[in-house]
């Protein structure tokens, strides 16, 4: 099985989710919460709700070999295609390392990010640039950057960005010590940085952050910066670029983790059975190992930089060498090629990685790859293409695009009945900007809009190359306007609203004033515009779809979805049409659950409803709904 169908096989398995998605999905994702790995994977067609969860490796924009003498010269050499954006921040390191500098620039390609440069006390100093686009807005509120832990060190500093609605953060400790951090706002700066100091020896486990008035926003774990990393076998190894290396051991084996500035940015099993050189290239850094009569790796980018890396013996007699660097192409991302010599200059391994996304345009596709209208001169267009896989439908694909993760990745996903997968791609250039929507759409779809917050409509054009089997609907909004909801007209149906769910929902009104409807089991809901948020004992929990402006809850309600529900930690809770006295949950295993409705107050047409989970359940696929009415008669049922 080739990548293209790997690739289309797993969007089969998740086409149920484009947009009529799992109500617990997005649930299940809160739990994991990302991971900020940045592999080279390409992406399965997924829910609009999941579609913001992706979180990049923060370590984007390299400095090309080490040469720098000073944060002065990092500082420089980052900026070169960047424009600041505020004024600089200078932290004191507590672990014993020269200032930390942090500032906002905004990229080549119009995107914002934030930037650092790191003054140590023994050693180098390097910095980096991360994007922050697919955080502020849909995102997170509050996001880990990096972090001073280093062995040894008595106290260390993590620190991050926050949006500018965040009054409050505090980290939480293994021990469960809530120390109180700090939030500072750079002259002119888009974004808030947050630190937080704390004892090496209990490092921390999440941030928490609240509004300016103290009410709970949530919280994010440490694990999307750095994973644990135990049980570890040693003391880590410094390389070049304030690379360090630490091995540990899994089930299947010892593994090598990556670490630059406290982030993951890389980990891989450590055998040279298959290769004698295991290379990895994250944006801003190659790191790796390889087998032990190596002694340089030349990687060569199809941008026309090279880095010259240089190996070292691994201190934990692992029977390897380590090789780091800093990588001069930086984003985007288009191929490399790597050759691996031995200390006479004999080439022992050669690999080319070709730029993934540009290699699977032309796999297998029905008709053209086209340039998405509305993204054609943002620098890096988004191109997309049909393909079919044998026995599936027609699935439309699209790579491209200004994310800093996005120059290798695919999204696919199906136009089949009942379905409306939707994406959403930002372009910075030319400004002031646009957010463009779009998907696939079938031949029986007369129209489509897209529905801004204030009630404005804009209508979708389509576009079919020729020789493609479908069409690909899209519509451009200005940069900054917020699309609530879609309205779908199909041939011989009346036109159907299809609710916008975005993880910015509930941070929306957390910090409103007005009185929360109080449900069962400590949940409470409040509906602001297009937003439906919860809240289980006074700590947010995912967002349900609220009505598109115009219309009611009741309007995206009928015999198909009757019911929207998800869950939090220990309660679940939806909505359902009016009428409903209670909602039973049967799960996958048997085990059932009953909730208790009440109408809503807002004459919107359903009722909300809330029950305690039981234990061991499963909010599976196999789990059933079902509505009665204050008779105890069934009157709707919901997988």
């Amino acid at each position: 099985m080739n990548d293209l169908e790997e690739r289309l096989r797993a969007a089969l398995d998740a086409r149920a989710q484009t947009f009529e998605a799992s109500p617990h999905a997005w649930a299940r994702v809160r739990a994991r919460r990302p991971r900020r790995h940045r592999g080279r994977l390409l992406l399965a067609a997924l829910p609009m709700a999941l579609l913001a969860v992706f979180v990049p490796v923060l370590l984007n924009g390299g400095l090309g070999r080490n040469t720098a003498t000073d944060p002065d010269a990092v500082y420089q050499r980052l900026m070169r295609d960047r424009t600041a954006v505020g004024e600089r921040l200078t932290v004191d390191d507590p672990a014993g390392g020269g200032p930390l500098r942090i500032w906002f620039a905004k990229a080549k390609l119009g995107y914002p990010e934030v930037c650092y440069a790191v003054e140590r006390a023994a050693g180098e100093p390097y910095g980096g640039c991360s994007d922050v686009r697919e955080q502020f807005p849909g995102g997170f509120d509050v996001s880990f950057m990096g972090s001073t832990l280093r062995d040894g060190a008595a106290t260390a500093m993590d620190w991050g960005v926050a949006s500018k609605d965040v009054g409050a953060v505090a980290g939480v400790t293994k021990s469960g010590q809530k120390i109180t951090g700090t939030l500072v706002t750079p002259a002119g700066a888009p974004y808030q940085i947050w630190t937080v100091t704390y004892p090496a020896q209990d490092a921390m486990t999440m941030v928490e952050y609240a509004d300016e008035q103290g009410r709970s926003l949530g919280k994010t774990s440490r694990d999307m910066l750095s994973e644990p990393l135990e049980p570890a076998m040693g003391a880590v190894a410094e390389l070049a670029d304030g690379v360090v290396a630490r091995p540990h051991r899994t089930k299947d084996g010892v593994e090598l983790d990556w670490l630059r500035h406290g982030a993951r940015v890389a980990g891989s099993l450590v055998s040279t059975r298959d290769a004698p050189v295991s290379l990895s290239v994250n944006d801003d850094v190659v790191t790796g190992y390889a087998r032990q009569d190596v002694t340089r790796i030349d990687v060569s980018f199809q941008a026309g930089t090279k880095a010259t890396l240089e190996t070292r013996p691994d201190p934990w007699n692992l029977g390897v060498v380590l090789f780091a660097g800093a990588n001069p192409a930086g984003a985007p991302y288009k191929g490399y090629t790597a050759v691996a010599y031995d200390a006479s200059g004999k080439e022992v391994w050669r690999h080319e990685e070709l730029d993934q996304a540009r290699r699977q345009e032309g796999a297998q596709a029905i008709g053209p790859v086209m340039s998405l209208p509305g993204t054609e001169n943002s620098g890096r267009p988004v191109r997309v293409w049909f393909v079919k896989h044998t026995g599936s439908p027609v699935a439309m694909c699209a790579s491209g695009g200004v994310s800093a993760g996005s120059e290798n990745a695919t999204w696919c996903a199906f136009a089949e009945e009942g379905s409306f997968p939707v994406q959403a791609v930002i372009s910075y250039l030319p400004e002031p900007g646009n957010i463009t929507h779009y998907g696939p759409a079938r031949d029986d779809w007369e129209w489509v809009e897209a529905v801004l917050s204030d009630g404005r409509r804009v209508r979708a054009e389509f576009l079919r190359g020729e020789g493609a089997p479908q069409r690909v609907w899209h519509v451009s909004v200005p940069l900054g306007a917020q699309v609530a909801g879609y309205t779908l007209k199909v041939r011989g149906q009346a036109a159907r609203p299809i609710p916008g769910v975005t993880k910015a929902c509930g941070r929306k009104v957390a910090s409103s004033e007005s009185d929360r409807l109080a449900l069962s089991e400590g949940v409470a809901a409040y509906l602001s515009g297009a937003c439906l948020a919860f809240w289980e004992d006074g700590e947010m929990v995912p967002s349900l779809p609220g009505p598109v402006p115009g219309g009611k809850l009741g309007d995206l309600l009928d015999a198909r979805r009757p019911a929207y529900w998800s869950h939090g930690d220990r309660a679940w809770y939806g909505y359902a049409p009016a009428g409903t006295a209670k909602v039973v949950i049967t799960f996958t295993a048997g085990a059932s659950a009953t909730a208790q409705a009440v109408a809503d107050p807002w004459g919107q047409g359903v009722t909300l409803f809330a029950g305690r989970t039981p234990k061991g359940a499963d909010f599976g696929e196999g789990a059933v709904l079902k509505g009665y009415g204050a008779d105890g008669n069934e009157l709707w049922s919901s997988r």
